[in-house]
């Protein structure tokens, strides 16, 4: 039978707390007190302070959450299978309390016998060590593995269904890879669990397909990070004065595993948001060349919607730019999809719908579908006056005739943002650096700034 992703959510949590955890809210997605951060990108961020050694407020040393999260970065990704800006990752963590033994046969059986996935169709990748920081390889965790699988009458090899990677797959920490750490940053070797779906291997991404190949038949669903490490100097690292355990599932990745479908925008989390994209523009997610358009579509008026209940308004700095860009990537997908036809109430009704599949007591504003109707119906509003002019002058140009000055104008002129011109006009073979975008604009405000400059010497007499 299949389970809706609120009951996978339910019996995560429930699984934890018999494991003597104690459930937590989900930190907010704008974190006040923390300057180094637009969003919460990952469950590991409100955490530090603990994982540093500091004692949780409860005193509990197991945790487990569901915390929303919100990649700005993952942008430009959206658009295929199984990438989304916001998602939701289900975490657990030790803090000092249990480690590899307990934490990689807890998740193998909650999602063997709680979610009924078949183990024949999970792979995991373990840390291959580090060398050059003096990081050994994590032969404990593949040796778990080993007796993990075998219980269930299935022989893991190295090789063939456990897997080592260096520090830029089984690596985990805020920063990246040992080398571009900052000091006093924790980290630690990572083992991954991925689903294998019923795909064909496209060889465009390499001759053999293994877990964290690009062509879709693997899906990374879990990530078990041993967070043992902090970096002290370049090239030293010393071990935390605990041992602790953070773990990672993205909520749609294993919904979508759950379904066995590798496209996460199946799942009950996006497949109404879908629904409404074909009603509004009359074309079918299954037809070729739309799902990625309206993949953009569902994600960002989601994350929109969650960014507004957030208390964030579209504007043209900080949390507020990265809003207004959502909103308007999402006009200009369904400008397409439309052939330049929409309503504006249809973005008003999407963000309904995402209020719908969570439910309202999922966000801290109990009128939150009135007010991202509001938010971002105005949003769209303004946008869509000029969207059609910009259009135009695009369509006006031939791709010999475009540069870094015409996209400046189309940012100068209409409001377009250069990630959305860049977007468009990659379509027409058209590259355009943000390099060259920048010097238009500073070669902008250098002109204003001159000519401010002589008026105010006109104003005086000289």
């Amino acid at each position: 039978m299949s389970l809706s992703s609120n009951e996978i959510r339910e019996k995560y949590i429930n699984y934890f707390k018999e494991k003597g955890h104690e459930m937590v809210p989900s930190a907010p997605l704008v974190l006040q007190n923390d300057p180094t951060t637009l969003f919460t990108g990952s469950g590991m961020q409100p955490m530090i302070k603990y994982l540093l050694g500091e004692r949780y407020p409860s005193g509990s040393s197991r945790i487990v959450d569901s915390q929303k999260c919100f990649r700005a970065v993952d942008i430009d990704e959206v658009g295929n299978n199984r990438h989304t800006t916001f998602f939701e990752m289900l975490g657990n963590w030790s803090f000092g309390d249990y480690w590899k033994e307990e934490q990689l046969r807890w998740i193998f059986e909650f999602l063997v016998d709680e979610l009924k996935l078949d183990p024949k169709k999970l792979f995991v990748t373990v840390f291959e060590g580090d060398e050059k920081n003096g990081i050994a390889k994590d032969t404990e965790s593949a040796e778990i593995w080993e007796r993990l699988f075998k219980e269930k009458d299935i022989e893991a090899k190295v090789g063939e269904r456990i897997f080592y990677y260096g520090v830029e797959k089984n690596w985990w920490s805020r920063a990246g890879s040992p080398d571009v750490m900052p000091i006093g940053e924790p980290g630690g070797p990572d083992s991954e669990i991925f689903y294998e779906f019923d795909i064909e291997h496209d060889p465009k991404f390499g001759e053999k397909c293994h877990p964290n190949c690009d062509c879709g038949k693997y899906l990374e669903i879990a990530n078990s990070v041993f967070m043992q490490f902090k970096k002290v100097g370049e090239g030293k690292f010393e071990k935390l004065p605990q041992q602790n355990v953070d773990f990672g599932g993205g909520l749609e990745r294993i919904a979508a595993a759950v379904n066995d479908n590798a496209d996460v925008f199946t799942t009950d989390l996006y497949a109404p948001l879908i629904q409404v994209i074909e009603d509004a523009t009359g074309v079918k997610y299954v037809e070729s060349g739309n799902k990625g358009k309206m993949q953009i579509v569902a994600d960002h008026l989601k994350a929109a919607t969650f960014l507004i209940d957030e208390g964030v308004i579209p504007t043209n700095k900080t949390q507020g730019y990265l809003l207004r860009r959502l909103i308007r990537r999402s006009v200009v997908k369904m400008y397409e999809l439309g052939d330049g036809l929409y309503k504006v109430e249809d973005f008003g009704v999407l963000c309904g719908k995402v209020v719908d599949i969570y439910g309202v007591s999922f966000f801290r504003n109990p009128n939150i579908k009135e007010l991202a109707r509001e938010v971002v119906e105005g949003e769209v509003g303004k946008f869509g006056k000029s969207l059609e002019k910009g259009w135009k002058e695009i369509e006006k140009k031939e791709p010999s005739e475009i540069d870094a000055a015409f996209a400046f104008d189309l940012y100068q002129t209409h409001g377009f943002p250069f990630e959305i011109t860049r977007e468009i006009l990659a379509e027409k073979d058209v590259v355009i650096s943000e390099e060259a975008f920048k010097a238009e604009m500073e070669k902008h405000s250098n002109l204003s700034r001159s000519t401010s400059a002589d008026t105010f010497k006109d104003s005086l007499g000289s």
